[in-house]
């Protein structure tokens, strides 16, 4: 799916979560595209997402908790993190 594609209303998934939801806005956040997705109310980057609308019938927002989202939120920052150590040596060489 490429950035172009993904607009409002239509219906995507997150791979590394399995999150799926209809788009509710697109914003560029510190020149790169996000898409809001109803079903967390969070933002996910375009260039991440699939189309989920050959799999997916009618998409309806879920109650969850607070520790739900917490816990995905610990996730995605572990992710983070796992990709900050293995693309980095972690050294502050700089140039001069």
């Amino acid at each position: 799916m490429s950035t172009d594609d993904v607009a409002v209303g239509a219906v995507v998934r997150y791979p590394r979560t399995g999150t799926t939801g209809k788009v509710l806005r697109v914003e560029e956040i510190g020149g790169s595209k996000y898409a809001e997705i109803d079903s967390t109310g969070l933002f996910y980057r375009v260039d991440e997402l699939i189309s989920a609308d050959r799999t997916v019938g009618n998409v309806e927002r879920k109650e969850r908790s607070l520790e739900e989202y917490l816990k995905e939120h610990e996730d995605l920052q572990k992710q983070l993190e796992d990709v900050w150590e293995k693309g980095t040596d972690q050294s502050c060489e700089g140039g001069g």
